[in-house]
């Protein structure tokens, strides 16, 4: 069967001298890796690698064949040309640290519509409005919804259960935040969530970040914390 659906690359990994594994995630059939020969060296290398950057938002064509492996382009095209987030020093770190989550949090997830338009519009949002240092917290918290991990915001209590993802009064046997942490990681899902803007301190978004990165730990299987974390809270201490 050919599928044409739209997708955004994740990851470009070096396969040999020449080729790549090409990491996606597509609005018609979910997480896909593809063989791409000739990336590296070839005629057409430096079309590919302009076409297959990190983050792009492209339109692809291929054979499905659904039964497991790597697939093989017959077409793709570039659906978004990003006017600044690959040349804004913010943005493409940023962009980086989100792209990560996303190839660690999609890599088991099949076809949602809703799901790609969500990351789809953020990139571009990223891409086409002034910076903003609470993005990829408003990001984060936003995507713990469309996994299905969402804080249960109609639950009260001084501490968070981070297994269950709700407040209680009852200190938790398992991973939980203490009150100072609760009451700064209700405030700020909160807010998200109501689409309201919120003012941090760089000390607070660095707490928050360390909090959803525990979050998502728990509650995506085989999940690791992206390398470039440490970069971002090193850039903007």
């Amino acid at each position: 069967m050919i599928i044409s659906t739209e997708a955004i690359v994740l990851a470009v990994i070096k396969y040999n001298d020449t080729d790549a594994i090409l990491k996606t995630y597509t609005a018609q059939t979910g997480f896909i890796s593809f063989f791409i020969k000739g990336y590296f060296k070839g005629n057409k290398a430096r079309q590919k690698k302009a076409l297959f950057q990190p983050n792009a938002i492209i339109e692809i064509q291929f054979h499905h064949k659904n039964t497991g492996g790597l697939a093989y382009l017959k077409d793709a095209g570039l659906i978004y040309h990003y006017k600044n987030l690959n040349f804004d020093f913010d943005k493409l770190n940023v962009s980086t640290f989100l792209r990560e989550v996303l190839l660690e949090s999609l890599k088991n997830e099949q076809a949602d519509i809703a799901l790609f338009n969500f990351i789809k519009a953020k990139f571009i949002i990223l891409d086409q409005q002034h910076f903003s240092a609470n993005f990829h917290l408003e990001f984060l918290f936003e995507l713990t919804e469309k996994l299905g991990f969402s804080p249960d915001l109609d639950t009260n209590g001084d501490y968070f259960d981070l297994v269950d993802g709700c407040f209680t009064n009852h200190m938790p046997l398992g991973p939980y935040l203490n009150k100072p942490e609760t009451s700064l990681f209700k405030y700020v899902s909160g807010m998200i969530f109501a689409a309201k803007k919120i003012k941090l301190e760089q000390g607070q978004r660095k707490k928050l970040i360390d909090i959803l990165m525990q979050y998502y730990v728990l509650h995506i299987a085989q999940f690791k914390i992206p390398k470039s974390l440490t970069i971002l809270n090193q850039i903007y201490e």
